[in-house]
């Protein structure tokens, strides 16, 4: 994999003045910018609730494919609080994290930690009450599960 080129901030063309950003900071933080984008999102839940669940889906069917199902993970832990999953989004949050610490240390994934994972993840999405069938337990005993499992393999590499 090829090593990543950083640039500094400042070597970016500024598209607007510091007056200006400050004018357009204030704008977007005024009630009625906040309460219009509240509103178009609560009226857009529903359709992001829809494509949340097709990434759901998509994460089911991609059991065995690690890379599928990261990137699917990593759409629903971005989109589903949104859409009024946010045991869903927590859960996918979870995984991501789990499949991220495990590629830096260079073990592979627990097959069963992922698949628990994902097996939450479907019945969190799919719950008719999710703020009280799919409480934070779920996510935070799935946290702790593979954090074990990675002191685990960290503890094996370190004895190797």
């Amino acid at each position: 994999m090829k090593k990543a080129d950083f640039i500094a901030p400042d070597a970016y063309p500024q598209p607007v003045s510091r007056g200006d950003a400050a004018r357009i900071s204030r704008a977007l933080k005024s009630s009625g910018v906040l309460e219009n984008g509240a509103r178009v999102i609560q009226q857009s839940s529903p359709l992001l609730r829809m494509g949340v669940l097709d990434y759901v889906r998509a994460l089911e069917q991609a059991v065995g494919d690690l890379a599928t199902v990261f990137d699917k993970a990593h759409e629903i832990r971005g989109f589903a609080e949104t859409a009024g999953l946010r045991a869903t989004g927590r859960i996918a949050d979870g995984l991501c994290r789990y499949l991220e610490e495990a590629a830096k240390l260079g073990v592979a994934a627990d097959s069963a930690v992922v698949a628990l994972h994902v097996s939450a993840i479907v019945r969190a999405a799919h719950a008719k009450d999710e703020a009280s069938r799919m409480s934070d337990v779920v996510a935070r005993e799935l946290s702790a599960l593979a954090a074990h499992k990675l002191a685990e393999a960290k503890t094996g590499l370190a004895a190797n």
